[in-house]
């Protein structure tokens, strides 16, 4: 992290006094993506973090992200960072650097070795700078915020940036989607509630659960009672 701050520095330094600015540029803007999720607990989260409003606004400016150095902080009693994943953004480039400073705090920074122009023709105005991923602590919900943020343009200027806050919530059972449970019910896999026969007086089963051999019992103890009745009267 200190050599690319050192890195960053000396770059302005020689940069600065090339790049004459024409207006006020609009703001590099960082978010995460999605900026709200529910995930079960004991399972993994992954959020992208995002860069937007970078495409180059002539004359002046050559716009693009040449480096970048922000902190993002989370509650660590809900969640627990697990690992970061480079997008590609910046090129040829040293990082991605992840810092653990403390629980709930990282740093994350890179800074790009690609020729301006070259580094331009990679990107685009927004565009996936990396990937978070998380693992679920306790119930309950976690913000995710960005502070100490410095971003570059391509040549090494810094630019002005907003940022939007996010969130993850850990719940105690996370509930399937309703298209979850048609495919479910589509495979046979969901069984509707089985009709629980009640006894009748004597204890015995009703007939929704008599099986079908006793009808054919109960059909010949009448025939053989009709016979004994008609032997009678002859």
């Amino acid at each position: 992290m200190k050599t690319i701050r050192l890195i960053r520095t000396l770059t302005r330094g020689l940069l600065v006094a090339l790049v004459v600015v024409s207006g006020v540029a609009s703001a590099y803007t960082l978010s995460f993506s999605p900026s709200a999720q529910d995930v079960g607990l004991g399972s993994s989260a992954t959020v992208e973090v995002r860069i937007t409003d970078v495409a180059p606004e002539p004359p002046g400016s050559p716009g693009g992200l040449g480096d970048y150095d922000f902190e993002v902080v989370y509650d660590p009693t809900i969640i627990t960072f697990d690992k970061a994943t480079d997008a590609g953004a910046l090129g040829l480039a040293i990082g991605l650097d992840v810092d653990f400073l403390a629980p709930g705090r990282l740093n994350l920074s890179a800074f790009s070795l690609e020729d301006p122009t070259d580094l331009l023709a990679l990107q685009s105005d927004s565009m996936r700078l990396l990937t978070l991923g998380f693992k679920s602590l306790a119930v309950g919900t976690s913000a995710l915020a960005f502070e100490n943020v410095t971003l570059g343009d391509v040549n090494g200027v810094e630019r002005e940036h907003s940022t939007t806050s996010g969130s993850i919530t850990v719940l105690s059972a996370l509930l399937p989607e309703p298209g979850t449970l048609a495919l479910l019910a589509g495979a046979g896999l969901i069984l509707p509630p089985l009709r629980l026969a009640s006894p009748a007086r004597d204890g015995s089963p009703t007939h929704h659960e008599r099986p079908s051999h006793w009808k054919t019992a109960m059909t010949r103890q009448r025939l053989e009672r009709r016979g004994a009745q008609a032997s009678r009267w002859r």
